[in-house]
């Protein structure tokens, strides 16, 4: 579980098929821990807390951790599907406002839904809760202030960032563990949309390196960055990084799995 911080971790995080299908199954060997969004950009895809229970099922060992968007779900919505999921053996919920693209109704408090969450934990204690943050101490400590279990704060695609950023939280001892989502920066045009989106700004050397690679050269350059900000936020004490914004193919695929394999000492 994310909230005992014994060791760091690599996470992915995945988007599920948009109809049911047996992908789920292509993780098997290749991540130890999955984030699973709930119907990211507004597009309609099978229920992360059933792909979820699908991998509990079929790919023993995983650990998974789903998403929980508050946007346009009330509060019984989600204590079911909470309930169904920690009968099919998902014990993690990383619980988050939901993105606008395209705009809808924020019918939901994302504070009150951990709330109400954290109380459930009196009567099926066997889960916890988690939380997005921003680089900024306030921020974070009304979180924990609220009682949750552990954080994700970014994402970043620049290494040389990392440190500035992680400053600004002032972490201390106690506080719950806080991951790092990182993006592998394949391009310039990969880039800006990520910082479009609220990504962490990067600096002139990353992109004056975009720039003299060749399109082949980008992927392995990007994967390295990717490795060099599991290394500073290892160094600053973070409990691991969740690496983002990948296509499943890709999360699954051959460059993907020897990163994680690397970063685990196997290659």
């Amino acid at each position: 579980m994310l909230s005992k911080g014994e060791e760091f971790l690599h996470i992915i995080e995945v988007n599920p098929p948009a109809y049911p299908d047996m992908s789920h199954k292509h993780l098997e060997d290749k991540w130890g821990h999955v984030i699973i969004t709930d119907n990211v950009f507004g597009t309609i895809r099978v229920s992360p807390f059933a792909f979820g229970a699908r991998l509990a099922h079929d790919v023993p060992g995983m650990e998974t951790t789903v998403v929980v968007s508050t946007r346009d779900r009330n509060i019984l919505a989600i204590e079911s599907e909470v309930r169904g999921a920690l009968w099919n053996g998902v014990d993690s919920y990383l619980v988050v406002v939901g993105d606008s693209f395209p705009t809808v109704e924020h019918n939901s408090n994302h504070f009150e839904i951990v709330e109400h969450l954290l109380e459930l934990q009196e009567t099926i204690p066997a889960f916890e809760v988690g939380m997005p943050a921003r680089f900024r101490r306030w921020h974070l400590q009304r979180r924990i202030d609220l009682g949750a279990q552990f954080f994700e704060v970014g994402p970043v695609v620049d290494p040389d960032t990392i440190e500035e950023q992680v400053k600004r939280m002032e972490l201390e001892p106690d506080d719950p563990p806080v991951f790092l989502s990182v993006i592998p920066p394949f391009s310039q045009s990969f880039v800006d949309r990520v910082v479009d989106m609220g990504g962490v700004s990067v600096t002139d050397r990353l992109r004056s390196d975009l720039d003299s690679l060749d399109k082949e050269d980008r992927r392995e350059y990007a994967w390295k960055r990717a490795g060099e900000c599991s290394e500073v936020a290892e160094g600053l004490g973070l409990a691991g990084v969740v690496v983002m914004g990948l296509r499943y193919e890709t999360a699954v695929g051959e460059d993907a799995a020897a990163w994680h394999m690397e970063r685990h000492g196997q290659n």
